[in-house]
């Protein structure tokens, strides 16, 4: 069983100095914060991670979570998933491996990934040889640019898409953490039954190995990027055959591997 969100602000407004120098003004002004909390996960009873997070589509995340770490393969693996204040409980129906309990912050550091031959096995399987035209690239930019709310009124957020073959938007989510972003809208993505073998993936934040991870344990075979990524987000996606863009803007792309995805002139 699933159960609903809670419901928590993901606003709040702080009194702030506006200063500019150009017109020589300086004016007290009320602004938009994004609101961040941390909530603790825990797994058949075992204390997971504490999450640093925006503060909605918690069931959204936890699911999302759960696909894009691998942690699940489907849905039905769960059978209870609860949320408390700041406490998710989820009940899986198999026994996962898990570690120690561990933070997953926002912060810009990371370390480096290894993965076991297993896991490389069950990632290849997935990637899908479909092919994306530039001009659905072009728009699903310019409609993940146009659905970010809470970026354009508080500039605090990343955001991520899951888009059609077409750019147009079929489920999108912000957090203030660009890897809970794309958490959520891959478990908005899951809880709708969604192919991913036939969307992609855009994201406002930085492609790093972590990012390509998540988006090929679902099986998506194009992540597009409005910023850069990183070498071995670029190594990662080249081995798991994987297509990554970065700095898609306006009608300008970089395409770093597997360009034969793009249907290009």
């Amino acid at each position: 069983m699933l159960e609903k969100n809670m419901k928590e602000p993901i606003l709040t407004q702080h009194r702030i100095l506006k200063v500019n120098m150009r017109r020589n003004s300086v004016q007290f002004f009320d602004d938009d914060i994004v609101v961040e909390s941390r909530i603790s996960l825990y797994i058949n009873s075992h204390h997971y991670s504490i999450m640093s997070l925006t503060p909605f589509e918690i069931k959204e995340f936890t699911v999302g979570h759960l696909i894009a770490e691998g942690i699940i393969n489907k849905l039905d693996e769960i059978v209870e998933l609860k949320i408390d204040k700041k406490r998710v409980d989820v009940q899986l129906n198999i026994e996962p491996r898990m570690g120690e309990t561990r933070f997953i912050s926002i912060e810009c550091g990371s370390k480096e990934i290894k993965i076991n031959p297993q896991l490389w096995m069950k990632l290849k399987k997935q990637i899908s040889p479909g092919r994306f035209f530039p001009q659905a690239i072009m728009k699903a930019v310019r409609n993940l640019n146009l659905s970010a709310e809470t970026y354009r009124k508080t500039g605090g957020t990343h955001a991520a898409a899951i888009m059609d073959k077409q750019g147009c938007i079929l489920a999108v989510s912000e957090d203030i953490s660009r890897h809970c972003a794309v958490d959520k809208v891959i478990g908005k993505a899951a809880l709708q039954d969604l192919n991913f073998k036939e969307v992609f993936l855009t994201s406002t934040g930085r492609v790093t190995s972590g990012i390509i991870i998540k988006t090929i344990n679902v099986g998506i075979p194009l992540i597009v990027s409005l910023s850069a990524p990183t070498d071995k987000g670029i190594k990662l996606a080249d081995m798991m055959e994987l297509t990554l863009i970065g700095f898609a803007r306006g009608a300008r792309f970089n395409i770093y591997t597997h360009p034969e995805r793009i249907i290009l002139h």
